[in-house]
């Protein structure tokens, strides 16, 4: 018969291979979760977005099947374990999802939970700085976007501008220019009142406040922000061209604008003559009409818009085209400096043709 602490220490040493045993165990455990763990942060290789549809009643290994095979993932059997283990796959929302570079299984998961469902952008068109309400509703046209004969219709609605909140005869100057997309199918009053609600969200604070504080209307200040777009697209030249029609506005001396003139001539086809220069029934016609036109002649940007309210303080009065380049503009103070620079692009443009 074995002495009795024999027995114990038999005992003591199995229950010690025990405890080493359920350590490695849990040790092996822990480095597992923690090697899926990382491996559900590891990007996949996407060089263009790729789309997957997640349809209603789908099995995480359907799910897991479906973004093997789009490349999304490297293994199934680890995406079906890593959701069970970090993840609640009934969480996640059916519809159509993109992913794109960076996109690893923890962001994939982090999707189909939040709904990030991606909607595909059936209308997209740009309205640069300066383009017209006739220009915009061509180019919306071609997008299949509404008929002229319901832009024309929209033009003038008292309805439509008062909804707007706009104190004008026309849409004319509201429309911002800017780059939009749109994921659903939109009419033309629709694209209207989104580009125009988007004019009021990026008017600078207190604009119209200090529009009136300098004795303009907010009406107003839009049509002097347009004849500012229209005639330079330099940007250091915009608070220049303000203090030259601050200028003449002050002095009671006609704009001479003729972006103005041939904004309010009907069938204009580029060439200026004589008649539409001396042409009185012209309301745009700034060479003979004094102060500001009766309504913008295009859709300023948010730097023209600014520039009027802060006109630069330098004595100019007169500016004409660069004969130099032909894109920007010589500044002056007096008359005969202005002259010297009129003859220079004379005959600059003599020698051209």
């Amino acid at each position: 018969m074995k002495p009795r602490f024999y027995n114990k220490a038999r005992k003591q040493s199995k229950l010690r291979r025990v405890v080493r045993l359920l350590l490695g165990m849990i040790a092996i455990s822990t480095l597992s979760l923690y090697l899926l763990h990382q491996w559900g942060q590891l990007a996949a290789p996407i060089q263009t977005p790729i789309e997957v549809e997640f349809k209603p009643a789908t099995s995480l290994k359907g799910l897991s099947k479906e973004l093997y095979k789009k490349n999304l993932i490297s293994n199934e059997r680890l995406f079906s374990f890593w959701v069970r283990t970090f993840s609640d796959y009934r969480l996640y929302q059916a519809g159509l999802y993109r992913f794109s570079e960076g996109t690893s299984p923890k962001t994939i998961a982090q999707s189909l939970t939040q709904g990030d469902i991606f909607h595909p952008v059936v209308l997209k068109f740009t309205i640069p700085e300066g383009f017209t309400y006739q220009k915009f509703s061509e180019r919306l046209i071609k997008l299949g976007v509404g008929s002229m004969s319901e832009f024309k219709k929209l033009y003038r609605n008292k309805e439509l501008l008062k909804k707007l909140k706009i104190s004008s005869p026309s849409l004319e100057g509201y429309i911002y220019p800017a780059t939009y997309q749109f994921t659903k199918e939109m009419t033309a009053k629709e694209v209207i009142e989104f580009s125009i609600k988007t004019f009021w969200e990026k008017l600078p604070p207190e604009y119209e406040e200090n529009s009136r504080k300098m004795r303009l209307s907010l009406h107003k200040a839009v049509t002097f922000a347009s004849l500012i777009e229209l005639e330079t697209n330099i940007d250091e030249e915009r608070n220049k061209v303000s203090e030259v029609i601050w200028s003449r506005l002050k002095n009671g001396e006609p704009l001479a604008i003729d972006a103005s003139l041939i904004f309010g001539i009907h069938d204009y086809k580029g060439d200026l003559k004589w008649k539409h220069l001396s042409d009185r029934t012209n309301r745009y016609n700034t060479r003979i009409h004094k102060g500001l036109p009766p309504s913008p002649i295009g859709s300023p940007s948010l730097l023209s818009l600014k520039a009027v309210l802060n006109p630069t303080n330098q004595g100019y009065y007169y500016y004409v085209v660069n004969s130099d380049d032909m894109t920007t503009h010589h500044f002056s103070k007096t008359l005969k400096e202005h002259n010297r620079h009129v003859r220079k692009l004379v005959e600059r443009s003599k020698k051209r043709k």
